[in-house]
């Protein structure tokens, strides 16, 4: 059996979207759904912000990618690109 993990968002409408690698097997498969323990502290929270300026003094602290200003724009390039 073969795995793909994706993380989504979960919209008010409650549907997930999901695109699979080009290699992924075609034919029946089972989706398993996995929610946060609301008990436990979440893994991840999304800050929010009451102005750019608050937003700009958060994204400052965050660590960097790795990657050039290239490898972004080429990615961005490719991603309009697929939306063809």
């Amino acid at each position: 059996m073969q795995a793909y993990q994706f993380e989504q968002y979960v919209s008010a409408s409650h549907r997930v979207s999901v695109e699979l690698p080009k290699d992924a097997p075609t034919g029946s498969a089972k989706i398993i759904v996995l929610f946060p323990d609301p008990t436990t502290a979440p893994e991840k929270v999304t800050p929010q912000f009451a102005n750019m300026a608050e937003f700009h003094k958060w994204l400052m602290t965050q660590p960097s990618t790795g990657r050039s200003v290239e490898e972004i724009d080429q990615q961005i390039r490719e991603e309009r690109n697929s939306w063809e």
